[in-house]
């Protein structure tokens, strides 16, 4: 807190705290005030202020504690993002509460580690804020670089918020694709429709959330005429892999069905892509099922 004198001398000089309603934060002669918050809500308090003359100063402030953010099973996870090489990944944060809430985003790489995504016009791999009851804030990868990073990101909050991420391609000669997926809590059973004919090709992200234990997921494909492919994939603590379904699954090639990822904990995160035929055609989110 700063005083500006009558003789031009910028004092810092803090004599005291007049009312506080938060007994756990103190303030120092410097103007610093500290401390660990222990209870969530508003506080107000008064401040007096004083230079080497006569001067005073009395001024109230509102100190806002909200709720810490977890990332439990109640997380909203988003199991693809990409960025660079013509790609771009842009979220929207809507608060559903009617109240304030906070965000925060964690992104993961293939391999579990933490993913530097660069953040458009902030820090890379940070993403956090807070929106009032009914609002919006939007958060946009950088897509500036040359090299594809990917990965996937998970949302967590202080109230109810919905996530949707927007995907975008843009290359030289071509328009603009864009596809969006919407942020859901993990699962032990997740279903996902897939339709690699007529020259459509179906693409998949999948993350386990788990920020301790490998998953091992059991993924079972069918064909609409009831042919069935079981195979299984093991990811470690909060990987992530991404893959074309009929270059990985052979066996559903020029086919249509629903594949069925299970594991023995609800740690299962997955999204799927429907690609046109040409890159024009643009693609399409698959809702995935729990």
């Amino acid at each position: 807190f700063f005083f500006q004198a009558e003789d031009g001398i910028r004092d810092k000089l803090v004599t005291g705290v007049q009312t506080c309603a938060l007994p756990i934060f103190s303030l120092a002669a410097d103007g610093t005030l500290s401390g660990v918050p222990t209870s969530v809500g508003t506080s107000s308090f008064t401040v007096n202020l004083a230079d080497s003359g006569t001067n005073t100063l009395t001024q109230g402030f509102n100190v806002t504690v909200y709720p810490a953010v977890a990332f439990t099973t109640s997380a909203l996870r988003i199991p693809q993002v990409a960025d660079g090489a013509g790609w771009n990944t842009r979220f929207a944060i809507v608060n559903l509460d009617s109240s304030a809430v906070t965000y925060t985003f964690q992104f993961w790489n293939d391999a579990g580690q933490a993913l530097a995504l660069p953040i458009l016009g902030g820090t890379p791999g940070v993403a956090t804020g807070s929106i009032a009851p009914g609002g919006i804030a939007f958060v946009q990868s950088a897509g500036a670089s040359s090299t594809l990073l990917q990965g996937w990101a998970e949302v967590a909050s202080t109230g109810r918020v919905g996530v949707t991420a927007v995907y975008q391609f843009v290359a030289s000669g071509t328009r603009a694709i864009e596809s969006s997926a919407v942020g859901a809590p993990s699962s032990s059973s997740v279903f996902v429709p897939f339709d690699n004919t007529g020259g459509h090709t179906t693409a998949v992200g999948v993350a386990n959330s788990n920020p301790n234990q490998s998953l091992t997921i059991t993924v079972q494909l069918q064909t609409e005429s009831g042919a069935r492919t079981t195979a299984s994939l093991t990811l470690p603590p909060r990987g992530h892999t991404a893959f074309i379904v009929p270059a990985a699954y052979p066996a559903v090639a020029n086919a249509r069905g629903v594949i069925n990822f299970t594991a023995s904990s609800p740690d299962i995160s997955v999204m799927g892509l429907w690609q046109g035929p040409s890159a024009i055609g643009g693609s399409t989110f698959l809702g995935a099922f729990q």
